[in-house]
């Protein structure tokens, strides 16, 4: 079933969302800035149900990502424990979505928007809810394409601090039994980026999350990201960024070639290498 919202309708629907999400929850918003309740929801959320898997993914001011996720609520997205916190430069969209529902919407995840802006959200129940039951063909079509569409802005974006465990569930569905921990913060290169303030230093970007590091032709990651990326070691692994100029490269740079090629004889000329 499809269902339009708007006014406090939606925030009250978030709010529905957070509580009743028995395996995960994905907030996709360019800016956030959490207000008590919805902190509130999260927190009892993970004490009662610490399996679910979040994942936060925030846009915009690629100069200061501050502005668009604060430096409090990052703290406190860290508290919760089983996280992916990830970012995207284009990022427009605003999608709320669980196992029950999705929520395609104007509105962003901060409260200056959710007391003071007009604005309208269109909501999919699953067909295994109970109101989903009288989902339509179109609109199970609808939900699958905007998982889809989530999956690969997730798939797009740099990520920041991902930190969490994962269960195996009996097959009585009576215990879990911690299978895995894992633990990767970025935060700290990702947060303080910033332009060289003289060009003749010799910087580079990062190929995997675009922060500034010293251009090496060899060493195109920072040492965070390096690290993510010996868990595997693939010299051909599509990264994200160009190490010359810091551009999105789509997946046409990696280890093997971290320079985007049209940006190569004149990186080349400048660097000497």
């Amino acid at each position: 079933m499809i269902k339009f919202l708007d006014g406090d309708a939606i925030s009250a629907k978030i709010i529905q969302t957070i509580r009743e999400a028995n395996q995960y929850l994905t907030f996709v918003s360019p800016y956030i800035k959490l207000n008590d309740k919805v902190k509130s929801e999260l927190t009892y959320l993970v004490r009662t149900k610490p399996t679910v898997e979040i994942k936060i993914v925030f846009g915009k001011n690629d100069k200061n990502p501050n502005k668009s996720l604060s430096n409090d609520d990052f703290e406190f997205f860290k508290t919760l424990g089983n996280i992916r916190i990830s970012y995207v430069k284009e990022l427009h969209a605003k999608i709320f979505c669980s196992e029950a529902r999705l929520m395609l919407t104007s509105l962003n995840l901060h409260e200056y928007s959710q007391t003071n802006n007009f604005e309208a959200a269109f909501v999919i129940e699953h067909s295994g809810t109970i109101l989903g039951s009288l989902v339509s063909n179109k609109a199970e079509t609808a939900w699958e394409e905007a998982l889809d569409f989530v999956d690969k802005v997730i798939e797009s974006s740099i990520p920041v601090y991902h930190k969490g465990k994962v269960y195996e569930t009996s097959w009585l569905g009576f215990s879990a039994k911690l299978v895995e921990e894992y633990d990767e913060d970025n935060s700290e290169t990702f947060f303080k980026r910033t332009l060289p303030a003289n060009d003749s230093v010799n910087f580079g970007f990062c190929i995997r999350t675009g922060v500034n590091i010293p251009f090496n032709i060899k060493a195109p990651f920072s040492d965070i990201a390096y690290k993510s990326w010996k868990r595997y070691g693939n010299e051909s692994y599509k990264e994200k960024y160009c190490h010359y100029s810091g551009e999105a490269s789509d997946g046409e740079t990696s280890l093997k070639s971290p320079v985007l090629k049209k940006n190569w004889k004149e990186a080349k000329a400048k660097f000497n290498f």
